[in-house]
């Protein structure tokens, strides 16, 4: 279910899905967040400004001042990020995320929302992301001081950490993942494979699609039995993996809602990672 959705997802989004990896989009996404949510709180939290995203990308060591410095001034353009200008000194720059912003951040996590709704039994859990910003807010807390202390979840699979650096290869990996779950006829550790198809659904090149592939392959998690992807042969260490990276991922936003995790008067996750 959460591969179905999240791919649906980026491949109706060129912008997410073609500027930077998911690593990258996850990441500083996450950054920009919780500074817009904890701007004010106190006497260190000066919102999102660029020095703070330089350092953040240097410190996660996820992109360089040339991207950091284009990933905001797209967000300008399309409409997620504005400039608010301190006119008692206009040195003080900062932005703030819109409400298109916060809008688009919930539909990211509706796909992590509807599985842990299922999974905790909670029928309300949805309508409560889009109720109330502070469970968002208290998501995006959890998530950042988890990648402050861990860098990011793709150190529990390094394996996959190539993977996903590159463009598109958090997304392959998971339409591999639902191709899985119709096995070929000649053996049960063969799926069907067509990149043209992938690559429509995603909007990406077919040779990117390949470039993927072919370090899977490298790294001895699937075999390619036939041209243009047709007949891919999984091995147990993918499924091992691809599984792990998306029970993380989940994991670490259901710790962010969990109200075993969170003050019940301020909703404020005070938990360790």
């Amino acid at each position: 279910m959460f591969a179905k959705r999240y791919c649906s997802m980026m491949g109706s989004n060129f912008f997410l899905s073609h500027f930077a990896t998911e690593k990258v989009r996850h990441l500083l996404s996450l950054y920009l967040l919780r500074s817009h949510f904890a701007f004010g709180t106190s006497a260190d939290e000066k919102g999102i400004t660029l020095p703070g995203a330089l350092a953040f990308a240097e410190r996660a060591d996820i992109a360089g001042r040339a991207r950091t410095i284009a990933f905001l001034r797209l967000l300008q353009l399309g409409g997620y990020l504005r400039k608010v200008v301190n006119h008692q000194d206009r040195r003080n720059l900062r932005y703030e995320a819109t409400a298109k912003a916060i809008e688009k951040a919930k539909g990211v996590y509706r796909n992590f929302f509807i599985p842990i709704s299922l999974l905790m039994d909670n029928p309300t859990l949805l309508s409560d992301l889009y109720n109330d910003d502070r469970l968002l807010r208290d998501v995006i807390d959890y998530s950042y001081r988890c990648i402050v202390d861990f860098r990011y979840i793709s150190i529990f699979t390094p394996e996959m950490e190539t993977i996903l650096d590159m463009a598109g290869g958090y997304e392959v990996t998971l339409f591999l993942m639902l191709a899985d779950k119709i096995e070929d006829p000649r053996s049960e550790d063969s799926v069907n494979f067509n990149y043209g198809w992938v690559s429509r659904e995603l909007a990406i090149p077919r040779i990117q699609i390949h470039r993927i592939m072919r370090q899977l392959q490298d790294k001895g998690l699937i075999v390619q039995h036939a041209g243009a992807g047709r007949i891919i042969e999984i091995r147990p260490q993918f499924r091992e993996m691809i599984d792990l990276l998306v029970a993380l991922h989940l994991a670490v936003v259901w710790n962010g809602i969990s109200p075993a995790v969170s003050d019940p008067g301020g909703r404020t996750n005070d938990k360790k990672c």
